[in-house]
């Protein structure tokens, strides 16, 4: 009966035992990794000059893609400063963009009053502040009193231009007016090219801003899952870890 009782005892100490280690190697393995997660952004941070690590600030997607919108490119930088080539290639094709859209409309700008200066001195009218049909009748006509007999000859009185001294012209000679013409022109090829500029600009930053996005979204599935169960996979006690690394 004593044995009986002894080894009983002797059991229950040991299941006590094995319970209480079972604990004590959840408390110490739940400690290790708050260790490793804790040392291995304080080395990440001091690495990149106390910056805060991936591990503390996950990259936000949306906030990439709204960067993205605002500067091509600056998603990309906030996403990782230390490889944004394809940022690069966006914020540049920016900068080309928009210094081919300012230097048109400063070509615009300078045609345009090289335009009116050859109005007033070539055929001594302005056309400052004047429509595109006086500007196509003045290019297209040699003076107003032929204008006007063009459209009373084809019946249309409602084109008619009134005989005041603002609207009269008279081309000194066919030379000037091919040459108003040919300047007219390319004043309309540039003016047609802006909204091309600007639609591209704006696909750069949809582009930039879908690529960032997704590479934010990429950088934090990245980041390995830790987890620590008491019980295991069959419902049983027994301590379970698992580490998942995503690729």
């Amino acid at each position: 009966m004593n044995n009986e009782y002894r080894i009983l005892i002797r059991r229950i100490s040991l299941r006590s035992i094995i319970l209480k280690l079972s604990y004590t190697s959840l408390f110490i393995i739940t400690c290790s990794i708050f260790v490793i997660h804790t040392v291995s952004a304080q080395s990440v941070g001091f690495e990149y000059g106390g910056q805060q690590s991936k591990f503390e600030e996950l990259p936000s997607p949306r906030k990439a893609l709204l960067l993205s919108f605002v500067v091509p490119g600056l998603g990309h930088n906030y996403v990782d400063n230390e490889n944004w080539t394809r940022g690069k290639i966006h914020l540049g094709s920016e900068i080309a963009l928009l210094a081919g859209y300012f230097g048109l409309s400063a070509r615009t700008n300078r045609l345009d009053n090289n335009l009116n200066t050859l109005a007033k001195s070539k055929a001594g009218v302005s056309i400052s502040d004047r429509s595109r049909e006086f500007e196509l009748a003045v290019a297209n006509f040699d003076n107003l009193a032929e204008y006007n007999d063009f459209q009373l000859r084809t019946r249309r009185w409602q084109n008619l231009l009134p005989d005041t001294p603002e609207n009269r012209w008279n081309w000194k000679s066919d030379n000037d007016r091919f040459e108003f013409q040919d300047t007219r022109d390319r004043i309309a090829n540039s003016e047609n090219q802006l909204p091309t500029l600007i639609t591209l600009m704006v696909a750069n930053r949809i582009f930039s801003g879908i690529n960032a996005f997704t590479r934010a979204r990429e950088a934090s599935s990245k980041i390995p899952e830790a987890s620590v169960s008491y019980l295991n996979e069959l419902g049983e006690r027994g301590i379970t870890a698992r580490l998942r690394f995503n690729f």
